[in-house]
């Protein structure tokens, strides 16, 4: 008998088995929350396959469409998925993950769960909306995260009319779950979220003294520093991957004699002959000696400015609406608000560079990439990048002297409709006869 079909039956009749005891598993474990339950209005379940972006802006997209209701938002998690210390930053929102009680097993460079997490997100759905509605007596709302986004999108919703507004037929056009989460904080902002006070009491001293022992006086600005880098051997999964670290560090540097401390977060570590060269000018959870889950979350809510990549690791950046420069950004019709992104190059079929004109024109909408090959920013790059963000966000209320060229991107994307800006330094590189020293 072939070995995919036995290892079928196999994963079948002990997903089976291990169901029932499942389903036990997740109701008891949903039991601390039956007297919040009683008197709650809404209850959203997160299930598979959902990544740490969702589990950030499931909670504040349901605060922001619910304002003032009780809520709580359920993560069904396993430690192969999201960061279990996200419930610390809301205090509007109960944020709870909930254990799945299953195994992992891998296979053929993959890890499976038995049970299947199909089978096991349908039951734990179906079980958390029969608890919520025992628990309350009906009058509890449930929804699974994919109906909080669509309600988000429903018709006499506050997001259709800007939506509209930027669609060239009438229709609202189609927009991703961040660029929803930020046309609701623009429509209604809500207070920042943060670590609670005794946890940040704890890091900050350690990061002072770090900062003072590196030979700095004044107290430093913190500057989060996200590189995400997708290991998969897909390309698809590396269009949004950033540069390698040791490309970074002369714009750290630079960060550093601006007066920030940097701190590293994403899929990258600091070697110990960088740890040193830097000392406390560059840390990251090793450095301080605290939990990465939740140094992950106190850099990203704390920083003063945050420059990184397309990814899950910039929503509390996002949400705190924190002024932010975005390396390699793709695809080239999304935005962020309160930012400037510098993109990613490409070459044609025929491996010729593309000019950055038809990169914001002619391929815009092309989130595959299937146009060519993006090519990562270079080292010479960054630095000019990082070195323009550091005089812009002096003063972010300034007009755009580059509106003109971001004109070029057509009206009806997510860049216009969340106020995305072009770094100055990729125009100057990539748009012909343009010179920041004439527009400054």
């Amino acid at each position: 008998m072939p070995v995919r079909l036995l290892w079928k039956i196999f994963s079948r009749m002990a997903s089976v088995t291990i169901l029932p005891f499942s389903a036990l598993a997740w109701v008891l474990r949903l039991m601390p929350w039956i007297s919040r339950m009683a008197a709650v209005d809404v209850v959203v379940l997160m299930t598979a396959p959902t990544g740490f972006a969702h589990s950030l802006s499931g909670p504040d997209m349901l605060r922001h469409l619910y304002p003032g209701k009780r809520c709580i938002f359920f993560i069904a998690s396993w430690k192969y998925e999201h960061n279990y210390k996200v419930g610390l930053l809301w205090k509007d929102v109960d944020v709870v993950c909930v254990p799945r009680f299953i195994t992992a097993i891998p296979y053929q460079h993959r890890v499976i769960a038995i049970p299947f997490l199909r089978w096991h997100d349908t039951m734990v759905a179906w079980l958390t909306q029969q608890v919520v509605s025992l628990a309350s007596g009906g009058r509890g709302k449930f929804q699974k995260l994919k109906e909080l986004h669509q309600e988000a999108l429903s018709p006499g919703t506050a997001l259709m009319e800007p939506l509209r507004a930027h669609s060239n037929d009438g229709e609202a056009c189609g927009v991703d779950v961040v660029t929803q989460l930020q046309l609701l904080q623009m429509r209604a902002p809500a207070p920042p979220i943060r670590l609670p006070e005794a946890i940040r009491n704890d890091i900050v001293p350690k990061l002072e003294g770090l900062w003072r022992d590196a030979g700095h006086g004044e107290k430093a600005k913190i500057c989060c520093l996200y590189l995400r880098f997708e290991k998969r051997e897909s390309y698809t999964t590396r269009l949004r991957n950033s540069s390698p670290l040791e490309d970074h560090l002369p714009a750290v540097r630079l960060l550093n004699e601006a007066g920030y401390q940097v701190f590293l977060t994403g899929d990258f570590e600091i070697d110990s002959n960088t740890r040193e060269s830097f000392k406390g000018d560059f840390v990251e959870a090793k450095i301080l000696g605290i939990d990465n889950n939740i140094y992950q979350l106190f850099a990203a809510t704390e920083a003063e400015i945050f420059i990184g990549t397309n990814g899950g690791g910039d929503l509390p950046a996002v949400i705190n609406a924190i002024p932010s420069l975005y390396l390699n950004w793709f695809p080239y019709s999304h935005g962020r608000r309160n930012s400037w992104v510098y993109f990613k190059s490409a070459r044609d079929e025929a491996g010729q560079i593309l000019p950055g004109r038809r990169l914001i024109t002619d391929f815009v909408r092309d989130a595959a990439a299937s146009f060519g090959t993006l090519i990562d920013n270079t080292q010479e790059e960054i630095t000019d990048a990082v070195a323009c963000f550091i005089e812009d966000v002096k003063n972010t209320n300034a007009p755009d002297p580059y509106a003109d060229i971001a004109a070029l991107i057509p009206q009806d994307t997510q860049f216009h409709l969340v106020g995305t800006r072009l770094s100055p330094a990729w125009v100057r590189r990539n748009i012909p006869g343009e010179d920041v020293a004439m527009r400054a």
